[in-house]
Formats: C-alpha cells, sequence, structure tokens
C-alpha cells in the first residue's frame, strides 16, 4: 500500500492592519496587476476591492494568493459588490482606504 506524504505548508495566519498599511502601495500595484483598484482595510485578513467588470473570481483568488504571498500572512479580497448583500458582515462596510 502507497501512502504518500506530502510536505504541509505552514499556515499563515491573517494579514493585520500595520503590515496592510505598510505594504499599501505594493498592494495597490498588485491590485492593478489583477483589476483591482479602492482597496480598503475591513479587518484582520480581510480586503474589500472594486473588481473590473472584465475579472472574474479567478482574478480575485490570484490577488489573494500573490497577496498573501507578499505579506507572508492570510489575505481574503471581498468584491465591492458584496456591500449590496443583506445581511454583509460590518467590517465589509466600515472598510476604510489604504
Amino acid at each position: 500500500m502507497w501512502v504518500s506524504h506530502f510536505a504541509a505548508e505552514p499556515e499563515l495566519t491573517p494579514v493585520d492592519e500595520w503590515t496592510v498599511r505598510a505594504h499599501a502601495a505594493d498592494l495597490r500595484a498588485l491590485g492593478a496587476r489583477f483589476g483591482i483598484s479602492e482597496l480598503r482595510f475591513a479587518s484582520k485578513g480581510r480586503l474589500v476591492g472594486r473588481v473590473e467588470a472584465d475579472k472574474d473570481l479567478l482574478d480575485v483568488v490570484a490577488f489573494d494568493l500573490a497577496a498573501s504571498e507578499l505579506l507572508g500572512a492570510t489575505v481574503q479580497l471581498f468584491s465591492d459588490a458584496v456591500l449590496t448583500k443583506p445581511h454583509v458582515s460590518p467590517d465589509l462596510v466600515a472598510a476604510q482606504a489604504l
């Protein structure tokens, strides 16, 4: 019986506001590569941004991965379109511009 073992990648912690703000210019440049602008910090590990109409979930995921690698911490981007949904998390609504 073969059992394969993969080296577990270290689990990253959610990015904090200080780190996001310290790398705001890098994050804005990264966002531009994926069609994401108007980045805002919502809460630990969570950003909100405007996703261009010709972009999709794959672009958002690619941004999440690239930003997480850049910062060494977990980043999750929410499109500002989510703000129109019922029961949206208050931290997303109150997100502050970078």
